[in-house]
């Protein structure tokens, strides 16, 4: 594994990915009279599993393991980093505990921290992209070609195949049974002895 033959976004994407599943375990959340909650609760499980998937998409990249997916390494990367991003703003806004207001619940460095390693990961997978040539464009005309190819693929299998219809048969021409041979005998002839 050669870390040199990842582009600079994606090594921003792999060191901001590990250094965020890290701090995914530290107190995000400080309750006032409980205690202290992390990343893993509520939404944040989505959150960190998506994390845990890029980490291992990225490591797969690292070590050269091509895998065919209908769109390119770079987009799938960038797909994921918004996801990650996504579900961790969403664990970063909602506060857990009972009430409505969440009042004595505050968020703690490590949750600050979390939500910029994930706009990291973001930026990291925008400059992979770019460094691969790709943009928004790109991704749309993926996605779209990779949909038509699924959509193909479910449609022949529903589609039954057509039985190709037999060859027509020749025509036979009835045969008439065969006249008596006149010289034929119409009984048996009993056997000959010697005399």
């Amino acid at each position: 594994m050669d870390i040199s033959k990842l582009s600079h976004g994606a090594k921003v994407v792999l060191g901001a990915a590990i250094v965020l599943f890290v701090v995914s375990f530290f107190d995000w959340f400080q309750y006032a009279d409980i205690g202290f909650a992390n990343m893993w609760n509520g939404i944040g499980v989505l959150a960190g599993l998506l994390l845990i998937a890029l980490i291992v998409w990225q490591a797969l990249r690292l070590a050269n393991i091509n895998v065919e997916i209908g769109v390119t390494p770079s987009m799938i990367t960038a797909a994921l980093s918004v996801l990650v991003l996504i579900f961790v703003a969403i664990r970063w806004l909602d506060k857990p505990g009972p009430s409505v207001a969440n009042e004595g619940v505050g968020r703690t460095f490590w949750a600050w921290l979390g939500l910029i390693l994930a706009i990291a990961i973001v930026v990291g997978a925008w400059l992979n992209m770019r460094a691969a040539g790709e943009g928004l464009a790109d991704i749309r005309t993926q996605v779209g070609s990779a949909a038509a190819a699924a959509k193909s693929a479910v449609d022949r299998e529903d589609t039954p195949a057509e039985a190709s219809p037999a060859p027509p048969a020749e025509p036979v021409e009835p045969t008439a049974p065969a006249p008596p041979d006149a010289d034929a005998p119409t009984e048996p002839e009993p056997p000959r002895t010697n005399p």
